[in-house]
């Protein structure tokens, strides 16, 4: 046995038990706030944009007057495939997309007490591609934003998947001279289209 098997099999074993997630009454957390202001003001907050759109076939053409020269493109959306200027399945590896430009997803939960919205594995073809690009682009239905965390892990709760996670405005840190530096880590700007 190698030391990695060696590790991961001691790591397996000591694994303690999975707690469940305490009873909470969501109704306690409801208080009026008009959920859409508060999204879209939360997610400006951190850095983001919000751009209202009457349908998601709105999107390309808004994105593509929002970021024009652009080269590498690629969209999940419905009928964008004219949009895509690469092709996933060709693709060796993910290092191959280092250069994205512009990724497209669409979100199916949005949190109005932070601006954050979740991503899983239905949603991401690759893992690293809203964090790979230059420029990440979000589409939410409005009827899918929530007031808070709770009522995001209770709708969650019903979803089996093996990764996800909950995305807040573009990458940025204040670590480098304690000055606020956006795209360090990830994407330079998120916009988020609301339908």
């Amino acid at each position: 046995m190698s030391s990695r098997e060696h590790i991961l099999s001691r790591a397996k074993a000591n694994k303690p038990d999975l707690l469940e997630l305490p009873n909470l009454d969501l109704n306690v957390f409801t208080d009026g706030r008009d959920l859409i202001k508060e999204f879209k003001t939360k997610i400006e907050v951190v850095g983001g944009n919000v751009v209202d759109v009457v349908t998601k076939e709105n999107v390309i053409s808004q994105v593509s007057s929002l970021f024009p020269n652009t080269k590498v493109n690629f969209s999940t959306l419905e009928g964008t495939q004219d949009f895509n200027t690469v092709s996933l399945e060709a693709l060796n590896k993910p290092h191959e997309l280092e250069d994205l430009d512009i990724m497209i997803l669409e979100s199916n939960i949005g949190v109005a007490e932070n601006g954050a919205l979740w991503l899983s594995d239905n949603q991401i073809p690759i893992r690293v591609l809203p964090f790979i690009t230059k420029h990440l682009v979000l589409v939410l239905n409005k009827e899918n934003i929530v007031p808070f965390m709770h009522q995001a892990y209770q709708k969650l709760s019903s979803n089996a998947t093996d990764f996800g996670v909950f995305i807040s405005g573009p990458s940025k840190t204040a670590d480098i001279e304690q000055s606020l530096v956006i795209g360090a880590q990830g994407a330079l700007s998120l916009t988020v289209f609301i339908y």
